[in-house]
């Protein structure tokens, strides 16, 4: 990384940096360290929390008056999950918007009702410096999975399983890993990619090698250029990278990908892909990310889905999974489930994982549920009603905020929902949130706790609507969104899923909402309707229809 901090910290460069104390005075850095050493190097001193507070000393005591999104221009292209902190979320509730937090200066912040500007600043600015801090990629250690005596569809009925059945441990995989040739691999793409330039890079970094690609128009505002630059950087070496497939000197890398490809089959787990070979973890040198990242761009047909690569869209493989276990002639047992999804590519020592992975299909001893629950089953978050899959790939409820909730009262959940954050029958939970602790339980049915203090801190009112998921660190994420005061019917129809961008064409509000109830573009407005019928969303019905 060629980065400097000065390079990411405007103020640092018109600022008489080197009169400032608490830069000067850092032990094992050199004088000017934050011109001259690169970032990378900085951090092998200095973490990134230590950093964060660094650069927050600076912001509150040095350049009250400066925005914080021009303190470190990078928080545009963060996304707002990555700071995933009570005090931020505090602060998002009462600005309103990521834009809108990052349009304050230190010291409007610090004004803020409720919010606490030091905190605040040190997670966001904690969070940039994590993402550019050097990841250490370590295999993930499976645990062995319990015994699954039964797998029942929602629609297919119980599971056949005579009494002395026993179902093994998973079968090993077929092949070994090859290690020959393994340790020249990395050397071969460092060789081929060593020599990018800057705003390459960064764009390799952002977007072609990036677990989650940065917006175009956030990066060019980051590197002050202008959007289509970063289109055609991104073109150019995409380009590059097709011409060096097609040389000879790759054919170790391609004979790679070719092993690969037999060995993950279908689908297959993002850290048994990790894992696949040990070079995956290490770190490429040339480019700054984890060799995996690098293989997955180049691994024709397969995309990352959360915690699964998948050949293909990983909906229509859940779905063609309970097609074939529904359509069965009799409740298939588990070896026989297991059998049947080899035909759909799913290698063997994988697919128990793969079947407990899918929706609507689930593994569990019948002994420890009642019979009621049993015959009822989970329902698929994407065919719950006011549920609605956000940009951030995350499943979101809508919440219509009633005299009721703003009293403290509780909030009934979907099974469907209460299944996607975790939550499972008989289970009693309590979850962080920006206004504290909030209960989870499910008994009767599934119940979260009053949502009063949040419900106060944000001005809800009746008619209004919340969007809540639990991050993946389990902490509950609370969005609010005042009631729509007129507005045509496609405008309203796209505020009750989250969205509240100008609708533009029917047509194209069609599509964000497909996208959001978990269809898969393109898509008929006949499939759409039938979707929302299927899911209950009567209200939408009613303004598309």
């Amino acid at each position: 990384m060629n980065f400097c901090l000065s390079d990411l910290v405007p103020p640092l460069r018109w600022s008489d940096a080197a009169r400032i104390t608490i830069l000067t005075e850092r032990p094992g850095l050199p004088d000017a360290w934050w011109r001259a050493l690169p970032l990378h190097r900085v951090l092998a001193v200095l973490d990134a929390e230590a950093l964060g507070d660094l650069l927050t000393e600076l912001a509150l005591d040095h350049w009250p008056a400066a925005a914080v999104g021009d303190v470190l221009p990078a928080l545009h292209v963060l996304d707002p999950d990555e700071a995933d902190d009570p005090q931020v979320a505090i602060a998002l509730d009462r600005v309103g918007s990521w834009h809108g937090l990052l349009a304050l200066s230190g010291r409007e912040l610090a004004d803020q009702p409720f919010v606490k500007a030091r905190p605040v600043l040190t997670a966001l600015f904690t969070a940039v410096f994590l993402r550019m801090s050097p990841e250490e990629a370590q295999p993930v250690a499976r645990p062995v999975p319990e015994p699954v005596p039964e797998l029942v569809p929602e629609q297919a009925g119980p599971v056949e399983a005579s009494p002395d059945e026993q179902v093994g441990e998973e079968e090993p995989p077929e092949h070994e890993i090859p290690e020959n040739e393994a340790a020249e691999i990395p050397e071969l793409i460092d060789a081929a990619f060593g020599d990018l330039d800057d705003q390459t890079w960064m764009v390799a970094q952002n977007r072609v090698f990036a677990d989650e690609p940065s917006d175009p128009e956030q990066l060019a505002r980051l590197l002050a250029v202008h959007p289509a630059v970063i289109h055609d950087l991104e073109a150019a070496l995409r380009d590059r990278l097709s011409r060096w497939l097609a040389l000879p000197e790759a054919k170790p890398y391609n004979e790679h990908l070719t092993w690969l490809t037999d060995t993950c089959g279908a689908a297959v787990p993002k850290e048994r892909f990790v894992a696949a070979a040990e070079w995956h973890g290490r770190e490429l040198r040339s480019l700054e990310v984890p060799a995996w990242r690098f293989v997955l761009a180049t691994l024709p047909g397969y995309r990352l889905f959360g915690d699964w690569l998948v050949a293909g869209d990983i909906e229509e493989l859940r779905e063609r999974t309970r097609s074939l276990i529904a359509s069965a002639e009799r409740p298939p047992t588990v070896p026989q489930a297991l059998e049947m999804i080899g035909s759909l590519g799913v290698r063997p020592d994988i697919a128990r994982q793969w079947l407990e992975s899918v929706p609507q299909l689930r593994a569990q001893k019948a002994s420890a549920i009642d019979p009621d629950r049993q015959q009822g089953g989970l329902k698929d978050v994407a065919l719950t009603r006011r549920c609605f899959r956000q940009p951030d790939g995350r499943w979101w409820l809508r919440i219509d905020v009633s005299g009721d909730h703003l009293q403290g009262g509780e909030v009934p959940l979907p099974s469907g929902f209460a299944a996607y954050v975790g939550l499972t029958p008989g289970e009693d939970r309590t979850v962080r949130s920006a206004a504290g602790e909030v209960g989870l339980s499910w008994h009767a049915r599934p119940i979260l706790g009053s949502l009063q203090r949040i419900l106060s801190e944000v001005s809800a009112e009746e008619g209004s609507h919340i969007f809540l998921t639990l991050s993946e660190e389990g902490m509950l994420r609370v969005r609010h969104l005042p009631a729509a005061n007129g507005g045509d019917e496609t405008s309203r129809a796209l505020r009750l899923v989250g969205y509240t961008a100008p609708s533009g064409t029917p047509e194209q509000a069609a599509r964000v909402i497909a996208t959001r109830v978990g269809l898969v573009p393109p898509v008929g407005r006949p499939e759409l309707l039938a979707r929302l019928r299927e899911r209950g969303d009567r209200d939408l019905l009613t303004l598309l229809g």
